[in-house]
């Protein structure tokens, strides 16, 4: 659970460095879900009125995790990472990002 407490808040970093902060000021949440199980799985969604999206989910307690955070650029170009955390680290993938 703590992996996936780690993982949130570099996501959420992630996303407010993506956007200029103007714009985010004003963001509110217009769609959320999340569900915990005593397992330890989980999956989380939410969007903002600003258009940032991200999903989450994990079925086997935060050992691996895989989701996708989306949001629109200052050139207008929405931009869409899908990663898969595990054991061996973080490794997103996208369109934008070099392989």
């Amino acid at each position: 659970m703590f992996k996936s407490i780690i993982l949130t808040a570099l996501l959420l970093t992630t996303l407010a460095v993506a956007r200029p902060a103007a714009d985010d000021g004003a963001a509110t949440i217009v769609k959320q879900t999340q569900e915990v199980n005593p397992d330890g799985s989980f999956s989380y969604a939410f969007e903002t009125s600003n258009g940032i999206r991200a999903s989450a989910s994990s079925p086997d307690g935060g050992a691996t995790i895989s989701g996708e955070y989306s949001w629109t650029g200052p050139d207008g170009v929405t931009y869409t990472v899908r990663y898969l955390a595990d054991e061996t680290g973080f490794h997103p993938e996208g369109a934008h990002i070099p392989k």
